[in-house]
């Protein structure tokens, strides 16, 4: 292996997003005879995938995209085994205290950090104490979705002592008309 297949390696291994022939060349320098024979073989090596059939766009095949598994818990819902990878690692990094916030970092809505935390807490991946969410077993993540109890989020709360906060009315201001 010469040192242009190593650099077209790296790049590929370490870009998260799609690329095509011209970023490679562009980024790495490499000629563009070299970079598609490099290419060829990554395809043929099951390492890189075409994504499109009319252009030449490629993403990385390392078990990174779409592991799905469905539920019969939440009517059509499937959960992403690497969105829950995410979580537990997320969890590991940071405190996380609430759904808001968790929804937050994942750039994702509450209802979905909701039911993900709640898979997640159903098969013992994710606890929760005081001072917030926390890991308690990854290895645990590939069985979400086989079991979901409804409401455990709450349950777990009150085992923990942390009380539910008081949402505040909102009140409208109130001019005079005169």
């Amino acid at each position: 292996m010469n040192e242009q297949s190593i650099i077209i390696d790296r790049f590929v291994d370490r870009f998260v997003s799609y690329f095509n022939l011209d970023l490679i060349c562009e980024c790495t320098g490499v000629d563009r005879d070299v970079v598609q024979e490099r290419l060829n073989q990554l395809i043929t090596g099951n390492v890189i995938r075409k994504v499109s059939k009319y252009e030449d766009i490629y993403v990385t095949n390392r078990g990174r995209y779409n592991i799905n598994v469905s539920t019969i818990y939440c009517g059509n819902w499937v959960f992403d085994l690497k969105a829950c990878q995410d979580i537990c690692f997320l969890l590991e990094k940071s405190q996380i205290k609430s759904i808001r916030q968790l929804a937050f970092k994942m750039q994702r809505s509450r209802q979905w950090a909701y039911l993900y935390l709640e898979a997640l807490i159903s098969v013992d991946a994710v606890g929760i104490c005081k001072s917030g969410y926390y890991t308690k077993d990854i290895s645990m993540i590939c069985k979400v979705g086989s079991v979901i109890k409804k409401g455990i989020i709450s349950e777990k709360r009150a085992e923990c002592g942390i009380q539910p906060q008081r949402r505040r009315k909102k009140t409208t201001k109130t001019t005079n008309h005169k």
